[in-house]
């Protein structure tokens, strides 16, 4: 199902629905990598927006009990500026 977007926000550049990879982030208890989101994405700037029915499925994705497909070592690594 393709889903219209408005005009990005930011640029006013034609919004168009891609499939995109997406880190999903819940405070420090969780990092998800969520593929295959459709996504609108802005042609000139590339800013990204997402449906309210997506978000929620992201949201299940990212919380999901189920195995995952793959896991990814995430290197962490702290700044120190003061």
């Amino acid at each position: 199902m393709e889903r219209t977007y408005h005009p990005c926000h930011f640029c006013g550049g034609q919004v168009v629905e891609q499939r995109v990879t997406m880190d999903y982030r819940w405070g420090d208890e969780l990092l998800a990598v969520i593929r295959n989101v459709p996504a609108g994405v802005c042609q000139t700037c590339g800013e990204q927006y997402l449906k309210s029915e997506v978000v929620r499925e992201l949201e299940r994705a990212a919380h999901a009990h189920e195995a995952p497909s793959e896991v990814l070592q995430v290197p962490v690594r702290e700044l120190k500026v003061a």
